[in-house]
Order: C-alpha cells, then sequence, then structure tokens
C-alpha cells in the first residue's frame, strides 16, 4: 500500500489533492514539523533531505512533491494532459518546482517566521515571489488552464501555493 508522509502545507497538500483527485487508497502517515519530526533518523531514512512530502509505494521511495505528482500521475496515466504537451508540462512544472514554491515559501518565512526582520530578504523574496505569480497570471489570461485544455499536475502544483497566495498591495 502506498504510504503518504504528510504534514498540512503547501508541498504536501499538492499531494494530498492529487490522491483525493485520483481515487488513489493510501495510508497517511502525520509527520509533525513543528516538532522537528522531519529531522528525525526514521524520517530522514525515507527523505535523506529531511522535507515533506514523501511517498513509500510497496517500496518505491519518492520525495520532493513535483516529483511525487509526476510519478503518480505517471502511474496512474491520469492528469498528463496530451502528448503533445509534455514538453509545456515538464517546463511548467519545474517553473513550480524551481521558481514559484521556493520564492513563495521564502517570502512566508522572511515575513512571519524568521527570528529577526531582514528587510532586504524579505523585500527580494517577495518581489520574487509576486514576479513568478505575474508570470503565472499571463499564462493564463487566455486559458483555465496552466498546460493545453484540461486540468493536470501542473494546475495540481500551482494550486498548492496559490491556494495560500496573498498579493503584495
Amino acid at each position: 500500500m502506498l504510504i503518504f508522509y504528510f504534514h498540512p502545507t503547501p508541498n504536501p497538500m499538492k499531494v494530498a489533492l492529487l490522491l483525493a483527485e485520483s481515487g488513489l487508497e493510501y495510508q497517511l502517515v502525520a509527520v509533525d514539523t513543528l516538532k522537528g519530526e522531519q529531522h528525525s533518523p526514521a524520517f530522514k531514512a525515507i527523505n535523506p533531505n529531511g522535507k515533506l512530502p514523501a511517498i513509500n509505494d510497496d517500496g518505491t521511495i519518492v520525495f520532493d512533491s513535483n516529483a511525487i505528482l509526476l510519478y503518480l500521475a505517471e502511474k496512474t496515466n491520469t492528469f498528463l494532459g496530451k502528448p503533445e504537451d509534455k514538453g509545456q508540462l515538464l517546463s511548467w512544472l519545474m517553473f513550480i518546482a524551481s521558481g514559484l514554491g521556493p520564492y513563495s515559501g521564502q517570502a512566508v518565512h522572511f515575513q512571519k517566521a524568521a527570528p529577526e526582520e531582514i528587510p532586504y530578504a524579505i523585500n527580494r523574496y517577495r518581489h520574487e515571489a509576486e514576479r513568478h505569480y505575474q508570470v503565472l497570471d499571463k499564462q493564463l489570461e487566455n486559458s483555465e488552464f496552466i498546460v493545453g485544455d484540461s486540468y493536470t499536475i501542473v494546475d495540481i502544483a500551482a494550486w498548492g501555493w496559490i491556494d495560500k497566495y496573498v498579493p503584495v498591495l
């Protein structure tokens, strides 16, 4: 059975959405990041990077939310869009993995969780996150979906962050 290591933050939430949408059966294992459980030797055996989410699919371990989305979409042959859109699907998936997600996460961290206020960091991450949202907005100007004409793992990947987005005023 698929085991899903979870904490209710943006990256695990997108995997939870895919699992709900696909109907795959899984066992949920809560990992409390507020208590630092992701740094335990037991969890680091699952994800050596000590971050959530991760899955164990009958011995196949996958970590990083977008890798998990791609793995599960390929496993179920769902949410992959049209074959001719694969290049765009991969490009936008990496845009979220390397840009939208990390800059959004760091923006929130430096604004809400950092032990001291660092104006340069706050400004840098907030504005880069905002720039990434503008790129995404431009892509969605004339389309309901980020890639092609159907709901894909790219939409699911973006939702984890879009759901929490608060624009800079």
